[in-house]
């Protein structure tokens, strides 16, 4: 099944952050994944290039060879963005002829604009090709950063570097032939905004990308292991499922923002206000429906969609996730992830009780924790 990179739209440009200035505030408080990890985790990254190399070399030639559609359909990263398209072969190799005929307008596969720009994809490549292993080590101890370090965790991550993939995402999550989850990262996608940026960004950008994935992954497989996030938890009715949602998208979406806008609280403060007042909505309505089954189960489905979570949960849980940690320091996000998604929104709530700047919690959800 196809997933795509969670996108924060309330922090639209935020791979090109403004750079701070002498006359701009600088609270304390460094991007969270940028800590030193917990405990020994072993998150390892594996990077293959070679379907954005083998793109790029053909579609450096003059004029299209009839051949190369078809040897590229061979590299794993081409079979399985094609094999998440739905679409057929026969897709893939018209689209990627119409780069080079103008006049012929492609379907799904866009590479027009990576043979208009090779030069530029050429040059970077190389220098990322240089840095990759440095990249798997910074991609990993990202990951590791924000898991609890009660107990290790050990996950692989296969990461493709390509061109053209369907859709507009920067990067899919699809399964490989092991079984095994692999990411593939359009690299257009994921640069293109950031074209104007230094070279040194830009592998940062790249790191924070590979890392989210590997992060989300690994946490996935924490919370497999751990009763506090498989075992509904009775004493929140009917907000467990929306708390659980938050809590649980809440830490990989800090991935999806630059390290230049933390803390958020301050950097973020429109959005942050709008998207945890539309997480608390969500859970007054919920706590309407307490004695309406009908409309209990109609919200649940609504909040388990993928829209509600890259829209609302991801990112509202994102801010929470920095409030815990400008209060109480990343060990206090760490224990409040270990113990739970009560233990997660205890710890928001006990900031919001110091930093006013923070939208508090609906009495609906204070209610449930036991707060007066």
């Amino acid at each position: 099944m196809k997933r795509i990179a969670l996108l924060l739209l309330f922090a639209c440009g935020c791979a090109s952050a403004p750079a701070r200035t002498a006359a701009s505030p600088a609270p304390a408080g460094a991007a969270p994944y940028d800590a030193a990890p917990a405990a020994a985790h072993s998150i390892e990254v594996t990077i293959d290039d070679r379907a954005a190399r083998e793109i790029l070399a053909s579609l450096s030639r003059p004029r299209l060879e009839s051949s190369d559609p078809k040897v590229l359909q061979d590299l794993p990263a081409v079979r399985l963005a094609i094999a998440d398209s739905n679409r057929a072969p026969d897709v893939f190799e018209r689209d990627f002829a119409a780069a080079f005929d103008e006049t012929v307008r492609t379907s799904v596969f866009n590479f027009r604009p990576i043979r208009q720009e090779k030069e530029r994809w050429e040059a970077l490549l190389e220098g990322i090709r240089a840095r990759q292993p440095e990249l798997a080590r910074v991609a990993f101890r990202r990951a590791a950063a924000l898991l609890p370090g009660d107990r290790p965790v050990s996950v692989r991550l296969q990461v493709y570097f390509s061109f053209g993939i369907a859709g507009l995402a920067d990067h899919l999550v699809v399964s490989g032939a092991n079984g095994r989850e692999a990411m593939i990262v359009d690299l257009a996608r994921a640069l293109g905004e950031s074209q104007a940026d230094p070279f040194e960004s830009q592998i940062q950008r790249l790191a924070r990308l590979i890392a989210g994935e590997a992060f989300r992954q690994a946490w996935a497989a924490y919370r497999e292991g751990s009763l506090a996030w498989k075992q509904p938890d009775p004493s929140l009715g009917q907000l467990d499922i929306l708390l659980r949602a938050v809590a649980g998208a809440g830490p990989g979406a800090l991935f999806s923002v630059d390290e230049n806008f933390f803390p958020l609280s301050v950097w973020l403060k429109e959005p942050m206000n709008r998207l945890v007042g539309e997480f608390n909505r969500t859970a007054e309505k919920l706590g309407e429906t307490q004695d309406n089954l009908e409309a209990r189960m109609e919200l649940t489905s609504e909040i388990r969609r993928g829209n509600f979570m890259g829209r609302v949960a991801g990112p509202a849980g994102a801010f929470l996730c920095d409030a815990i940690v400008q209060a109480e320091g990343l060990n206090g996000l760490r224990a409040a992830l270990e113990k739970g998604p009560r233990a997660f929104f205890d710890a928001y709530d006990r900031a919001a009780q110091k930093d006013r700047g923070l939208v508090p919690l609906s009495h609906v959800i204070r209610e449930k924790l036991g707060r007066k």
